[in-house]
């Protein structure tokens, strides 16, 4: 049995049934049974009712199956993402075989080295590496940190994330480096005892400039399907996630969620 257009019809059965659209066509099942007997010719008009409405179907599954996220995360958090080292490490350059800090990581020879720098600030030099001092002293009395990682940490920091206070350091006061310890335990798998607080300072010490504000955007934007506690202990860098498209971009990828 062929119908109008040509094709068997018979053969469309299967064809219908993959794009799981249930198609009305009784003729199907005669046809199937008896070849080469008399049987109903299907209309081209019809058929081509049918295809639109299966190709239809078929396009929208699709659309929905690539528009959303999967119901689950790997690892409870985001254990496919790429993680980017921002540790005291990632500080160093290799130069004639030798590791060596980046100028823009070493807070105190910029100090030392520009005056203009404690000028830009209301202080003078000293009062500057004194306020450096001080911060650098907080991360090594509080974690128990060297003194290289404690000041590349501090430099970071005051340096920004983006290195938009490069120049004019905004060095973090204790107290508020307080607050960002306690939110940090109070809000992720973490805690100052087991060494998990400090792991996550020491890998993404640009968490120490951030305000409560903006720590709870981040919680608060989070998808359901991932874990906050565990995903931002894991991979600390991911506490600068503030917004969330939801799958319909907004071209804020970098502080998106929904971007990994």
């Amino acid at each position: 049995m062929f119908c109008a257009i040509g094709w068997p019809v018979a053969d469309l059965a299967p064809s219908f049934v993959a794009l799981g659209v249930d198609i009305p066509l009784p003729m199907f099942r005669g046809a199937a049974a008896g070849r080469g007997h008399a049987a109903p010719i299907v209309k081209a008009p019809a058929l081509a009712h049918w295809l639109t409405a299966a190709l239809a179907a078929t396009a929208a599954a699709s659309v929905a199956r690539f528009s959303r996220r999967p119901c689950t995360t790997v690892m409870r958090g985001l254990g496919d993402r790429v993680k980017k080292d921002f540790s005291a490490k990632s500080a160093m350059i290799r130069k004639l075989g030798k590791w060596v800090l980046q100028k823009e990581f070493d807070m105190r020879a910029q100090i030392e080295g520009d005056p203009k720098m404690a000028t830009r600030q209301g202080m003078t030099k000293e009062q500057l590496l004194g306020e450096f001092n001080r911060a650098v002293d907080y991360l090594k009395g509080t974690f128990d940190l060297e003194n290289q990682v404690a000041e590349i940490s501090i430099s970071k920091v005051a340096t920004g994330l983006n290195m938009q206070y490069l120049g004019k350091p905004n060095i973090p006061q204790n107290q508020d480096m307080d607050m960002v310890c306690k939110w940090l335990c109070d809000n992720l798998a973490v805690s100052k005892e087991d060494g998990t607080l400090k792991r996550v300072i020491e890998n993404y010490p640009f968490v120490l400039g951030r305000s409560l504000e903006e720590l709870e955007a981040s919680k608060k934007m989070c998808p359901e399907d991932i874990n906050f506690q565990v995903a931002v202990a894991e991979d600390p860098a991911l506490i600068d996630k503030t917004y969330n498209c939801d799958g319909i971009c907004a071209s804020q990828c970098v502080a998106c969620w929904y971007n990994g």
